[in-house]
């Protein structure tokens, strides 16, 4: 290949002064030179506009009588290690002629003459105010991010994309219990996670028997592949965080954490009261129809008791027909005790607490739910000894808890093939107080779920099943009985509701169950009036009474009773609490205006004392109630209280 002709390239100009001054005056650069003395021999225009002067007021001056003695001190020495051979570099502020603050980068290049001697030296001269101010302003905004996320009650954590902390602030720390040597930013997340598991706080998936740099790893990386999220955590102490996470554009991962363990307790609390107002309505709607089944259904079975018991009385000595009479009878006292537990479950009143026997509970709720229970083939034992001692309860909030409980073990025994086995036992205290159980046998609850099953609307039942609601009364109930429940396993498996109730304080003591009494038997004819609208309740009481001596006559309607009773007087009065047109209460009232003698006479007959609002009225009249469905020896009972043996 032939060598490049020489003679054709192009020779460089000779470098003149007027060739090289040409250059820089031409040059973007703010440059200057400088003697020995730090007197400017040359400034180009560049520089002159910088410093604000004409090129004529710069060259020939020195350093401190263009930019004044302040800014002369550092440059001045910069200058003087320039002359020593040295390349300088310099950053910082300087103020320029009309008071220009300016913060800028000198840099001076010493130039050695022929002799290798540095004759003086280049400034070149570069404006970074604008950049400096930006940097200033994005490092206060910075630290003003920094405080605000350091302070605040939420907690803030930022990792970069290798996983090293950037930021982790005093709500995040406390919340998780970190240490604040955790907090130095550079930390791996690593430790974040090595850290809780030595605390011992593991999640319900991990073995904390596997080897631990496995797991730390492994939690890592699941963090670092971590999409946006927004997740619920529930600590071990009950709070519930909520976790936010976003990735950021440079692969790093913000996660913001807010207690919200009140919030939702709020929210619970709003649902707790929404069904408590939905429970009242469907109570209110259901209290008003059993109002009217119970007194349809107590007006027959009065009948129905009052007779199978005249029955016995009549059988004298035919074994036959008492055992008979009596098989009417007990059937008509469990029909009896059916509806007044269904009218317990439904009354709306305040809690009257009275001595009763665990028995009597267990009773009453299986009369309920037996039937479905056996239907189910459930093996029901019971184990309650009449040597257990009473307690200060009411009755029918305790049916509802026992019923409840009942049905739960009903449904979860449901889930599992026979044998289907239900204990249900109880003993005393050395507080004289009683510990019931109820034990299944069926699927249990995990150990995570026993304590929040009594959690208003927790429920381990599936959807349509469960409304969370049953256990979350239950536990009020006897926690207002001063009592505890708990949930634990039954042994071979299967769950167990532990019930501790107190003996208590009863609002009065127990009534012993007082003899029948005698027929009444008086030195003079007694005179009594019955109002009822079905004609064989009537019936019934005017035949007991009579039985007993008594002259008796009977009305439908409280109109007529009125009409009899403005001018007649009779020993006693037994009336009908519901009736159209003028009832029991109606019928009182105007006694007492019109006739105040035999407003003290009355005895109210009713099955029906669901409203708080009646039995307010009963108990303000001052009267006694009979309860239907009746027996002879109860109506023997009030009419001995109101009429005596005179």
């Amino acid at each position: 290949m032939a060598e490049p002709d020489a003679t054709r390239v192009p020779a460089l100009p000779e470098i003149t002064e007027t060739l090289f001054r040409g250059v820089l005056d031409r040059t973007p650069a703010r440059i200057a030179y400088l003697d020995r003395d730090r007197i400017h021999r040359y400034v180009n225009p560049e520089y002159a506009s910088f410093i604000g002067l004409p090129i004529e007021a710069i060259v020939g001056h020195t350093i401190g009588e263009v930019l004044g003695d302040e800014a002369e001190a550092p440059i001045d020495a910069l200058g003087r290690r320039a002359l020593a051979g040295e390349t300088v570099r310099w950053l910082g502020w300087l103020t320029y002629p009309g008071a220009r603050r300016r913060y800028v980068e000198r840099v001076y290049h010493p130039v050695p003459g022929p002799d290798g001697t540095v004759g003086g030296y280049f400034a070149i001269v570069r404006d970074l105010t604008d950049l400096k101010q930006r940097e200033e302003e994005l490092a206060r905004r910075t630290a003003q991010l920094e405080a605000i996320l350091g302070h605040i009650a939420e907690g803030v954590n930022i990792v970069d994309a290798q996983g090293r902390v950037v930021l982790a602030n005093e709500g995040f720390l406390r919340m998780y219990g970190y240490p604040a040597e955790l907090a130095v930013p550079g930390t791996k997340l690593a430790e974040f996670v090595r850290y809780r598991l030595t605390q011992g706080t593991y999640y319900t998936h991990e073995n904390p028997g596997e080897d631990r740099e496995a797991l730390i790893a492994r939690r890592v990386a699941a963090l670092m592949s971590t999409g946006n999220e927004t997740v619920e955590e529930q600590r071990p102490d009950g709070r519930t965080f909520e976790v936010r996470r976003r990735r950021l554009p440079d692969g790093g991962l913000l996660s913001t954490y807010t207690d919200v363990t009140a919030v939702r307790e709020a929210e619970r609390e709003v649902r707790t009261q929404r069904e408590t107002v939905r429970q009242s309505e469907r109570l209110s709607a259901l209290g008003s129809l059993l109002a009217g089944v119970a007194h349809e259904l107590n007006n027959p079975l009065s009948i129905v008791v009052a007779h199978a018991t005249l029955l016995e009385d009549l059988a004298g000595t035919d074994p036959a027909l008492a055992a008979r009479t009596q098989k009417i009878r007990s059937a008509a006292d469990r029909c009896a005790r059916i509806v007044q537990t269904f009218l317990g479950l439904a009354r709306r009143r305040p809690p009257e607490r009275r001595p009763l026997r665990i028995s009597e509970v267990v009773d009453a709720a299986f009369d309920l739910v037996g039937y479905t229970l056996r239907s189910a083939g459930v093996t029901v034992t019971r184990d309650l000894p009449e040597s257990l001692p009473e307690i200060a309860a009411d009755a029918d909030q305790l049916v509802q808890v026992m019923i409840n409980l009942l049905t739960n073990a009903h449904q979860a025994l449901l889930t599992r093939e026979h044998p289907r086995l239900l204990s249900i036992a109880a003993r005393g205290t050395d507080e004289g107080g009683i510990v019931l159980t109820v034990a299944d046998n069926g699927p249990g609850v995990s150990a995570g779920s026993r304590e929040r099953v009594f959690d208003p609307f927790f429920t381990t039942k599936p959807e349509g099943v469960g409304t969370g609601v049953g256990l979350s009364l239950c536990r009020s109930i006897v926690t207002a009985h001063g009592g505890t429940i708990a949930l634990e396993e039954t042994p071979g498996g299967g769950a167990t509701v532990r019930i501790v109730l107190p003996a208590g304080r009863a609002a009065g003591d127990r009534v012993a169950e007082p003899a029948e009494p005698p027929a009444l038997v008086t030195r003079r004819l007694r005179t009594a009036l019955v109002v009822d609208d079905e004609p064989e309740v009537g019936a019934v009481l005017a035949e007991i009474l009579r039985a007993d001596g008594m002259l008796v006559e009977t009305l439908s309607d409280g109109a007529g009773a009125q009409a009899m009773l403005g001018d007649r007087e009779v020993d006693l009065i037994l009336t009908d609490l519901r009736m159209p047109g003028v009832d029991g209460l109606a019928l009182h009232r105007w006694l007492a205006d019109a006739r105040p003698e035999l407003a003290k006479r009355v005895v109210f007959v009713t099955g029906d004392r669901i409203s708080t609002a009646i039995d307010i009225a009963l108990r303000e009249t001052g009267r006694p109630v009979l309860a239907k469905p009746f027996a002879p020896a109860d109506v023997r009972r009030v009419v001995r209280a109101v009429v005596g043996d005179g």
